[in-house]
């Protein structure tokens, strides 16, 4: 009796924390930062955290697809290396005065989505190929990252881009909310089409089990080649709002994005083994980061004791999502 209750107990705990440890974990940060630092809840901070943020959030949505379809993307950070080299190289030879034309600012934009979705394309169709999972979408994203960032390297031979604009229409894909906009936009979008779509469906229970999703008559090879698709289209755009916020570009411009989307990813609660996930809850995840690692600058702590808590922080949710399946697995058998 008393180890059923002690199991029950564990399982409102763990249910406590899946539902509402997040925005607990922010309203925590949010409260200490501010008693210590009052000016960390100011209408500016807010809006430096969220934009700065805005790009990681992007990129992590796309990855969320990748892992609720039980694999992952390592060439995320050089699509954004590639796209932002590829848009600041299309905006500099439009711009006339220091002013970078609505045209070239559009068409930046769209290159960059179309450059994203080429490189997933590529990773999904040979994943299809190969029907690969986890392992082989490591192994063949690794690979991708190494290609895609040697395209990059080869395209501006390794040389720094300063932009050559002062303003325009581009300027403002990365100033004031829009990069925000930006981030909300494809998360209602991906999230509506995760929960509402025969896609979505698929793609969740591809996650759970290929083997049944196969004998389901599902459709795996193309659920996979979608997934990726969209994880690199949100790449693609993620790379346009960096290098449109930052106002320059290099082939290190994407230098661990693919980790920090995979961080976010797990600490907003998807599983790594997939099957489920929620994109609110991935941008949750970004936010948790973000509020986090801006509430250790502003409290001056050293950047290797930051290392020290975020790893914790990473240990923490996949520790979480462990138990989780693992008291799922208990009352199955039970």
């Amino acid at each position: 009796m008393e180890s059923k209750e002690n199991s029950a107990r564990k399982k409102k705990i763990v249910s406590f924390l899946r539902e509402w440890g997040l925005i607990f974990a922010i309203v925590i940060i949010t409260l200490v930062a501010t008693i210590i630092r009052p000016a960390f809840l100011s209408g500016k901070n807010m809006l430096n955290i969220l934009r700065a943020y805005s790009t990681i959030g992007i990129a992590s949505i796309g990855m969320a697809y990748a892992v609720i379809g039980g694999g992952m993307d390592l060439s995320v950070g050089s699509t954004i290396s590639l796209t932002a080299v590829i848009t600041m190289l299309i905006i500099n030879n439009a711009t006339v005065a220091t002013v970078a034309p609505a045209s070239a600012a559009l068409l930046a934009l769209l290159v960059g989505i179309l450059l994203g979705a080429l490189v997933g394309a590529v990773n999904g169709a040979i994943l299809a190929v190969v029907n690969g999972r986890m392992a082989e979408s490591f192994i063949i994203t690794y690979a991708m990252q190494i290609v895609v960032g040697a395209i990059a390297q080869a395209i501006v031979k390794g040389n720094f881009q300063a932009a050559q604009y002062r303003s325009g229409l581009f300027k403002q894909f990365g100033m004031g909310f829009t990069p925000v906009l930006f981030m909300i936009v494809v998360a209602v979008v991906m999230q509506f089409i995760l929960v509402k779509t025969k896609f979505g469906r698929s793609l969740y229970f591809l996650g759970s089990s290929m083997k049944a999703a196969k004998m389901a008559g599902l459709k795996v090879k193309q659920v996979r080649f979608l997934a990726h698709l969209i994880c690199g289209m949100c790449a693609g755009l993620a790379g346009v709002i960096v290098v449109s916020r930052v106002g320059s570009a290099s082939v290190l411009q994407g230098q661990n994005y693919e980790l920090d989307a995979l961080v976010c990813v797990a600490i907003g609660g998807t599983s790594l083994d997939g099957g489920s996930g929620s994109i609110l809850r991935t941008v949750l995840g970004v936010m948790v980061i973000g509020f986090m690692m801006t509430a250790l600058n502003i409290l001056g702590v050293q950047s290797n004791a930051q290392l020290i808590v975020r790893g914790t922080v990473i240990v923490l949710a996949v520790a979480l999502d462990v138990l989780n399946k693992s008291m799922k697995l208990r009352e199955v058998a039970q």
